[in-house]
């Protein structure tokens, strides 16, 4: 399968549901991710629940998601398949979230945990 951003997505949820620690970290984390292309006009909703990422989805699944990416195709694909530093592309200017202090923190801590 080519690395489109949907798989890249679907690679992501797999790992974070396999990494043993990751129960730990997202325990009491329920939200919605809507991950937005600027430049394809692709839109998906990335679940989290119960301590996993229980829905990759197309579109907007969800009314008022709590945290909102968005950057090119390419950018997002990279940063969900780990080829690229998410802090680095926000600090770049080439990812833009939306999100409260808290929920930032804690996808840093996700993405820490799964590539450094």
């Amino acid at each position: 399968m080519p690395d489109t951003l949907e798989h890249a997505l679907c690679r992501f949820r797999d790992l974070v549901n396999a990494h043993p620690r990751m129960k730990t970290l997202l325990k009491g984390w329920d939200r919605a991710a809507v991950v937005a292309t600027e430049d394809a006009d692709e839109t998906f909703t990335v679940e989290f629940k119960d301590c996993q990422i229980v829905r990759v989805a197309a579109g907007i699944q969800v009314d008022n998601a709590a945290i909102k990416l968005k950057a090119t195709q390419r950018t997002l694909t990279d940063i969900f398949l780990g080829d690229l530093n998410p802090a680095s592309e926000f600090l770049d200017g080439r990812l833009q979230v939306i999100a409260s202090d808290k929920d930032q923190v804690k996808l840093d801590a996700i993405t820490l945990l799964l590539w450094d």
